[in-house]
């Protein structure tokens, strides 16, 4: 009987400690940080065990939510993503004037000088390419286009809805793949669908 009442006990820490993470979880999925959030909720669950700690872990969690810039990438099951299928090596384009333009969406019909310093795509005011605040599918600051060596690179920001190559392959977060005049992707589904253009 005394292992029963330690189980229920225990169920219902970790109940409490669950229902205090829900506060990181919360605060990492809207400050585009689902990964902190999650690990938050999970380490307060169980510090529920020990009564009082779960609220510091918690305070802790939103305080790196708030302050750190990149999020917690959870480990992946089974191997590394597979690099893109080889094909003719893209040519350095750097000096070509190229152009982001929105083929769907809101902002459809818009283009956007690729610059030097390439383009953010994202709701957060510091976007090049701006959407409205709000825009289903869209994180704050979803993706990047960024020179490399010379060839354009598209990126995913660890966006809560994914950013996909025109053939509705998902890039991984953090991982870049090469872009090519003409070479289309989206970003949470193909309702922001854009292409990369010459003038």
């Amino acid at each position: 009987m005394p292992v029963i009442y330690f189980i229920v006990g225990a169920a219902v820490l970790m109940l409490m400690g669950a229902m205090v993470g829900l506060l990181p979880l919360l605060l990492g999925r809207y400050f585009n940080r689902p990964g902190l959030g999650k690990l938050g909720m999970l380490c307060c669950t169980f510090s529920g065990l020990l009564p009082g700690l779960q609220l510091a872990v918690a305070v802790g969690f939103i305080l790196a939510i708030f302050i750190k810039k990149t999020d917690f990438i959870w480990p992946q099951g089974g191997a590394a993503p597979a690099p893109p299928p080889p094909g003719p090596a893209p040519r350095p384009m750097q000096g070509n004037t190229l152009y982001v333009t929105a083929l769907s969406g809101p902002l459809r019909g818009q283009s956007y000088p690729l610059g030097r310093d390439g383009l953010l795509f994202g709701c957060d005011p510091s976007c090049a390419v701006r959407f409205p605040a709000g825009t289903p599918g869209v994180s704050r600051r979803h993706c990047c286009i960024r020179w490399q060596q010379g060839v354009p690179a598209l990126m995913d920001l660890n966006s809560t809805y994914g950013t996909f190559m025109g053939d509705g392959r998902k890039l991984p977060p953090s991982y870049p793949a090469q872009l090519a005049a003409g070479s289309r992707f989206y970003l949470g589904d193909t309702n922001c669908l854009f292409q990369l253009t010459l003038p």
